[in-house]
């Protein structure tokens, strides 16, 4: 399995390198907005799913071809990354060897609540758990979680890890178009946010093709009314990604532009500044794949992106 993928446009961390430990949709949400489509997996159980020696080796084979290459190392999948029962000791070796880039973790915090999750975590430099409600009927519709996990417990294990947790916190809330938007729960969300003490409060929305058909994002104005809501001096709307003028090349662009899409659907634009590629011949490229049936093109908020033939949809 290759456990290295990108880098790909981050609108958080630019040019993110991921490392993916989690089986496909392996995870202990269900959320009908995830871009990587519906979880097939649903567990809490954590499991040795990667041996951390080769995901290593490959990190290692990145960097030697492409010093420079990455702005972050991120853990990030098409799954929850705390299920990797490995996780604190492979954070431990790359913050060890590759001390001088940022390492985040991406997570739905859903397993914070357990001390063991909390002290793995504390190693890297960013943390970013997710908080899409503030009430367990909007917990159940958005999140869709393990039957075993309660709402009231993952914004305890987000706390509990905010207290010893030295690195910077930021807390993603994800506003669904009439899930999570209203003045209710918003000013609910506000105040559990305030509580957990992020550094940052990153309001992010519905902006990729999601697991289940009819879930919308907010458009920018209602995104900066949802913004009054929590304290103006930590949050943050989260926008689209900027281009590096940076290049790195076309090597194997038909396997870089399915191995990054696999993951995550992407603009022309966005592969663009992930790749390293002018858009002109990812075009190109990519219109080959799509005629040779390995992608698909997915319209999806005025926006065309590369998705795998999997997701389906409308087709360009």
């Amino acid at each position: 399995m290759n456990h290295i993928f990108g880098p790909v446009p981050s609108r958080r961390l630019g040019r993110s390198l991921g490392i993916d430990v989690i089986p496909a949709k392996t995870c202990s949400f269900d959320c009908i907005y995830c871009e990587s489509g519906p979880t097939t997996h649903l567990s809490v159980i954590r499991e040795n799913f990667a041996d951390p020696a080769e995901v290593l080796r490959q990190l290692d084979d990145f960097f030697r071809r492409s010093p420079g290459g990455a702005d972050a190392i991120t853990f990030s999948s098409a799954g929850e990354p705390t299920l990797y029962l490995q996780l604190g000791e492979l954070i431990r070796q790359i913050k060890k060897k590759y001390r001088e880039i940022p390492l985040a973790v991406l997570t739905n915090g859903s397993l914070l609540w357990d001390a063991a999750v909390r002290k793995e975590l504390l190693e890297a430099d960013i943390v970013v758990p997710s908080l899409d409600a503030a009430t367990p009927g909007i917990f159940s519709r958005i999140n869709r979680p393990h039957p075993s996990l309660r709402l009231e417990e993952v914004i305890e294990g987000i706390r509990a890890f905010r207290k010893d947790y030295r690195g910077r916190l930021h807390l993603e809330i994800m506003l669904v178009s009439g899930a999570n938007d209203c003045p209710e729960e918003l000013s609910k969300l506000a105040r559990r946010a305030i509580d957990m003490e992020a550094d940052v409060i990153e309001l992010n929305t519905v902006a990729r093709p999601p697991a289940i058909e009819g879930t919308s994002g907010l458009p920018e104005d209602q995104m900066r009314c949802a913004a009054s809501f929590f304290p103006q001096d930590k949050t943050a709307i989260i926008g689209a990604f900027h281009e590096d003028p940076a290049r790195s090349g076309e090597k194997d662009l038909a396997a870089r532009i399915l191995q990054t899409i696999e993951r995550r659907p992407c603009t022309i634009r966005e592969l663009s500044a992930s790749l390293g590629v002018a858009e002109e011949r990812l075009e190109a490229e990519s219109i080959l794949l799509r005629d040779s049936e390995k992608l698909v093109m997915l319209d999806f908020a005025g926006k065309v992106f590369l998705c795998p033939p999997r997701r389906g949809g409308c087709q360009t």
